[in-house]
C-alpha cells in the first residue's frame, strides 16, 4: 500500500539522496559535456541505489570466499560437496564457464572466469535485491521515518554504465595483451585459419621479439587489425597490382575502421541500456498496475480491479524473477562474445 501511495509510478525506481559525498565542484566550471551536450553535475550524493550496490558487493564478498573454502575442504575428501546452497552456486558457476564462456573463449576460458563470474553474480544480486520491498518494509516498521532505503541498483543508468565501461576496458586491454603475447612468443598471426597466409594479420613474424618492442607494437598492431583488410594483395601479384591493392586496402580500411570504432562504442552502450531499461520497465509496470486500483469508481469495482491487479502483479513478479536471471546471463554472454572477438587473432 505504501507503493500505491507514491505520487507517480517511477518514484520508487529513481535515486534518492541520503547525504552529499563530495562538497567540491568537479565539473571544472562546465555545465555540459562539450560537443555532446550531456549535463554535468557538480554534486555527488550517496543514494539508495549506491547502498544496494554496496550490499550486493558485500554479499559477493561474504558468500563466495566462504563457499570456496567449504568446497575446497569437502572436495579434498570424499564424498563430493553436498548441500542445496553449495550445489546451486556450483551449478551456476559451472554453467557460466562451460556453456557460456568455453564455447567461444576455448583455451582462454579460465583467464577470464574471475571477471565473468563476478560480473554475473554482482548483476544477479543487484537484480534480486531490487525485487525485495525493503524500502516499503522499513518505511512501515519505522512509521515513515525511513524512506527509500531499498531499490534496484541496476535501475540506475550510471551503475549499468559503470559495468559496461569495465567490460569495455577489459575487452580492448585483453585484445592488446593478446597481440603483445603473440609478438613475444612469435605466435602472432599463426592461427588455424590463416597460419599459412603470408602477411595476414602479421603472420610474417615467425619468431618472437623483445618485450620492449612487443610493448611498442602491440597497440598499433591491434588498431591496424581492428578493421579487416579486404584488398590484401596475394604473394603472386605483380608490382602494379600490389601498389593498387595496397592503396585500395588503406582507403577501405579507413572506412571500415570508422565503422568498427562506432561499433566498439555501441557495444558497451547496448550493454548499459539493455540492463537498465529491462530492470526499470518491470518495476514501473508493477507500480502502474497497482495504481489502477485508485481508478475504481465503486467499492465493487475496487475489489474487482484490486483482485485482478494483485494477480497481474504476481504474474509479472514471477516474470521479473526470470528477467533478473536472464539479464545477468545476457550481459555476461554478450561480454564474453565481445572478449572473444578482441582476443581471437582472426578478428
Amino acid at each position: 500500500m505504501l507503493l500505491l501511495a507514491a505520487h507517480d509510478p517511477v518514484d520508487h525506481v529513481l535515486p534518492h539522496a541520503f547525504f552529499r559525498l563530495l562538497p567540491t565542484n568537479l565539473n571544472f566550471g562546465l555545465e555540459s559535456i562539450p560537443l555532446l551536450g550531456f549535463p554535468l553535475s557538480s554534486e555527488f550524493y550517496f543514494t539508495n541505489q549506491l547502498l544496494m550496490t554496496l550490499i550486493a558487493a558485500g554479499l559477493c564478498l561474504l558468500i563466495f570466499p566462504r563457499l570456496a573454502r567449504a568446497y575446497g575442504a569437502q572436495a579434498a575428501t570424499p564424498p563430493a560437496p553436498r548441500g542445496v546452497f553449495m550445489n546451486l552456486f556450483e551449478s551456476l558457476l559451472q554453467f557460466i564457464r562451460e556453456e557460456v564462456a568455453r564455447p567461444v573463449l576455448k583455451h582462454r576460458t579460465d583467464r577470464f572466469m574471475p571477471f565473468l563470474w563476478t560480473l554475473f553474480f554482482f548483476i544477479l544480486f543487484c537484480n534480486l535485491l531490487g525485487m525485495v520491498p525493503l524500502a516499503e518494509i522499513l518505511q512501515l516498521v519505522s512509521g515513515g521515518k525511513l524512506r527509500h532505503v531499498g531499490g534496484t541498483a541496476t535501475g540506475n543508468i550510471a551503475i549499468t554504465g559503470g559495468l559496461a565501461l569495465c567490460a569495455f576496458f577489459l575487452i580492448h586491454v585483453s585484445g592488446v595483451r593478446e597481440v603483445y603475447h603473440g609478438l613475444l612468443t612469435g605466435t602472432y598471426g599463426h592461427h588455424d585459419a590463416h597460419a599459412d597466409v603470408p602477411g595476414e594479420h602479421g603472420a610474417d613474424a615467425a619468431t618472437g621479439v623483445s618485450p620492449g618492442r612487443a610493448a611498442l607494437l602491440a597497440l598499433p598492431l591491434y588498431v591496424w587489425n581492428f578493421a579487416p583488410h579486404v584488398f590484401k594483395p596475394g604473394a603472386n601479384a605483380g608490382a602494379l597490382a600490389k601498389v593498387s591493392l595496397h592503396a585500395a586496402d588503406v582507403v577501405m580500411w579507413l572506412v571500415l575502421f570508422v565503422l568498427e570504432l562506432i561499433g566498439a562504442a555501441i557495444k558497451p552502450f547496448a550493454l548499459m541500456i539493455r540492463l537498465f531499461a529491462n530492470m526499470v520497465a518491470g518495476h514501473i509496470v508493477l507500480a502502474s498496475i497497482l495504481m489502477l486500483i485508485f481508478g475504481a469508481q465503486t467499492i465493487a469495482m475496487g475489489y474487482t480491479v484490486g483482485a485482478i491487479s494483485a494477480l497481474g502483479c504476481l504474474a509479472i513478479s514471477c516474470l521479473e524473477l526470470l528477467v533478473a536471471f536472464l539479464q545477468a546471463y545476457i550481459f555476461v554472454f554478450l561480454t564474453t562474445l565481445f572478449i572473444s572477438m578482441a582476443v581471437a587473432p582472426e578478428h
